[in-house]
């Protein structure tokens, strides 16, 4: 795992940090069905802070027309070797990194199911591997997983009464979490850990949903 350079201002946990992300390659016929699969992921969770959503040329909201517009125009004039920008949007990680990557899982899933081009530019990711990642069809540009570039470290998903649930990745590191099922052959699944707790579920998205009902069962019954 690479850290910041030396001439990069150490990164603050506690400043809340802006993803970036453009869409390409979308058929105007699949607008309100990518649009739709976007609104029933980002209700899936709970944010800290933003819920992700996507500008495009069809986008009814001032705000929305506005950045769209003028992220079209810069993109054209600094990228115009990867073509027109169907899509674009921001969202602000405050203080929990499960958000950053519930989004990018999210962002997998949009570009497996409708095969388009997504971008996504994180700077002040602490990783400097995960600062920009592209997918085309759901996989990086040399074909391999997402999965293959995370870290291999227990994330922790920090609860707002301080306690905290722990996501292990499918390479992470260790024997007693982060075991790969045999059947796992994109190595897809993560594990988590909830008061002692350890179970696993396909993917994240899968494993935290899982990981928040049992939290939420638990103190109900307390």
């Amino acid at each position: 795992m690479r850290r910041e350079g030396p001439h990069r201002a150490p990164y603050n946990p506690n400043v809340a940090r802006v993803i970036h992300v453009r869409v390409r390659g979308l058929a105007d016929a699949q607008r309100a069905a990518l649009q739709a699969r976007l609104a029933e992921l980002a209700e899936s969770r709970d944010w800290r802070d933003q819920r992700p959503w996507l500008a495009d040329a069809s986008s009814t909201e001032l705000f929305s027309q506005l950045y769209f517009a003028e992220a079209a125009e810069t993109e054209q004039r600094e990228h115009p070797e990867q073509g027109p920008l169907s899509a674009a949007s921001f969202l602000r990680v405050a203080g929990d990194e499960t958000d950053a990557l519930a989004l990018l899982f999210m962002l997998r899933d949009l570009s497996e199911r409708f095969g388009v081009r997504v971008t996504v530019r994180d700077a002040d990711n602490p990783i400097a591997k995960l600062r920009s990642i592209e997918l085309a069809a759901g996989r990086l540009a040399a074909g391999a997983a997402l999965e293959s570039i995370l870290v291999r470290r227990p994330i922790f998903k920090r609860m707002r009464g301080g306690e905290r649930i722990e996501m292990y990745p499918p390479r992470a590191l260790g024997r007693a979490f982060g075991t790969v099922d045999g059947t796992d052959g994109e190595r897809r699944s993560w594990s988590f850990l909830v008061h002692g707790m350890r179970d696993s579920r396909p993917s994240f998205l899968e494993a935290e949903a899982e990981a928040m009902r049992i939290w939420r069962g638990l103190r109900f019954l307390e």
